[in-house]
């Protein structure tokens, strides 16, 4: 069995992911949606889990995003009239379609994480080279905790 890491460490990783979490679109996103047409708040919260989870219904999305199904619906046509989700019917059930991202959703996507990586490339370089180091080195076990929480 694995050792648990120190509480007061994993309480501070928490605090910093949850500061960067709330920092990063604040600070990084604005630049990056440059040229970008905005999303309003629910419709992009709605694209980065269907980005992330591919095929979930209107319900199912309501009820992973804590949304009254009507503002999912809304949010869904919207982003469909933008050519950003595309509905299938499911394959073992035709009463329901299921909702996947465009080419030109993915394509945006791809845009997006690239100005990113940019502008986080800048901040970076305002690190002492270690600290840098230390953070580009726990990508995969970032990739991994955020693979792990999706899941769960």
């Amino acid at each position: 069995m694995a050792r648990q890491p120190p509480v007061g460490r994993t309480r501070d990783l928490a605090v910093v992911l949850h500061e960067l979490a709330w920092l990063l679109p604040r600070k990084i996103d604005p630049w990056a949606e440059a040229g970008l047409e905005q999303l309003p708040p629910t419709e992009l919260e709605v694209m980065r889990l269907l980005v992330r989870a591919p095929g979930l219904s209107v319900g199912e999305v309501a009820r992973e995003l804590g949304l009254q199904p009507s503002n999912a619906s809304a949010a869904v046509r919207a982003l469909m009239t933008r050519d950003l989700l595309e509905r299938k019917p499911d394959e073992r059930d035709g009463r329901v379609t299921r909702l996947s991202p465009t080419d030109r959703a993915q394509a945006i996507r791809r845009q997006r994480e690239g100005a990113w990586g940019e502008l986080l490339r800048v901040r970076l370089a305002h690190l002492k080279p270690e600290d840098t180091a230390q953070l580009l080195a726990a990508v995969d076990a970032l990739r991994a905790l955020a693979a792990d929480l999706g899941a769960g």
